[in-house]
C-alpha cells in the first residue's frame, strides 16, 4: 500500500516518449488560443509536485507528463464540469514493464481536484491535484467566448430589461417617458446588483473551500479564483442601458 501511494503513477493507454517540453511550451502547443474545459490546464500533484497537463483532443482528454515527456491518448471523457472518467493502463516508474489496467475518475472543485485510480487486483490510489495554470479559468475563458456564449449573455440582459419594462408598465408609467426610462433602469440595476451579490457569495464560498483544502494539504501554493464584481456590474449596466435608451439592439450588445 505504501508503495502504491508513494510511487508516481502515470495513466497510459500507449506510452509514446517524446521530447521534453517546458510548461510554457506545453501551454503553447496544447492549450493556447482556445476556451478550456474545467479539466484542461496545468496541474500539480500535491504529494510529489509532479506537473502534468490535461488537454482536449477530439472527444477525449489527453494527459501529458512534463517531467517524463510521455503522452497519454487515454479514454478520459467528460461526465460533467466537475466529473471526468475513463479507463487506462498504469505503471510504476520504477518498473515500466509492470502494467495494470484500471478505471480513472477525476473530480474537480475549483482549482483543486482528486484523481482516483481503481484496480481489480490492487489497492485504489488517490492523488490530490492543484491547478497551476490558468489560475482563474473563468477570466481566461472570457477571452474566448463563442457566439453562443455571447448570445446567451445578451438574452439574459434582454430578459431582465423586458421584465423591468413590464413592471414599470404595470406601475402606470408611460412607455417612452423619462419616468418610464428611470423606472426601468432602476429595476434593472437592482436585478444586476442581486446577481452580482449572488456571484460574490458563490466566489467567497469557493475561496473558503479552497483555503480549507490548501490548509489541509502540506504542499502547493494557495491559488484562488478572484471574481471582479465591479467589472461585471459595469459591463451589465452598460449593456442594459444601451437597450433601454435605444443606443444598442439585441444581437449587438457586445459593442455597447
Amino acid at each position: 500500500m505504501k508503495k502504491v501511494l508513494v510511487a508516481v503513477l502515470v495513466m497510459l493507454f500507449s506510452c509514446n516518449v517524446g521530447f521534453a517540453m517546458s510548461q510554457q511550451e506545453a501551454i503553447d502547443k496544447f492549450l493556447s488560443n482556445k476556451k478550456l474545459d474545467t479539466i484542461e490546464g496545468v496541474w500539480s500533484f500535491v504529494d510529489n509536485g509532479q506537473t502534468i497537463i490535461y488537454y482536449k483532443s477530439g472527444n477525449i482528454y489527453q494527459f501529458y507528463d512534463l517531467g517524463m515527456s510521455r503522452y497519454d491518448p487515454g479514454k478520459i471523457q467528460k461526465g460533467s464540469d466537475n466529473y471526468y472518467h475513463g479507463t487506462g493502463v498504469l505503471f510504476y516508474l520504477d518498473n515500466p514493464s509492470n502494467l495494470f489496467w484500471g478505471t480513472n475518475v477525476v473530480k474537480l472543485n475549483g482549482n483543486f481536484g482528486t484523481w482516483t485510480i481503481s484496480f481489480t487486483d490492487r489497492p485504489t490510489a488517490h492523488f490530490d491535484m492543484q491547478r497551476v495554470w490558468p489560475t482563474d479559468l473563468a477570466s481566461y475563458n472570457a477571452k474566448f467566448k463563442t457566439k453562443k456564449d455571447i448570445a446567451d449573455e445578451e438574452k439574459v440582459v434582454a430578459d431582465m430589461v423586458a421584465d423591468a419594462r413590464k413592471t414599470c408598465t404595470v406601475l402606470g408609467f408611460e412607455d417612452g417617458s423619462d419616468k418610464f426610462a428611470d423606472c426601468t433602469l432602476k429595476l434593472y440595476t437592482q436585478k444586476v446588483d442581486e446577481l452580482v451579490a449572488e456571484k460574490v457569495a458563490a466566489n467567497t464560498r469557493m475561496m473558503q473551500s479552497q483555503t480549507t483544502t490548501t490548509t489541509q494539504q502540506s504542499s502547493g501554493s494557495n491559488v484562488m479564483t478572484i471574481y471582479d464584481p465591479v467589472r461585471d456590474r459595469n459591463a451589465a449596466l452598460k449593456r442594459g442601458q444601451g437597450l433601454i435608451n435605444g443606443t444598442c439592439t439585441l444581437g449587438d450588445l457586445s459593442n455597447c
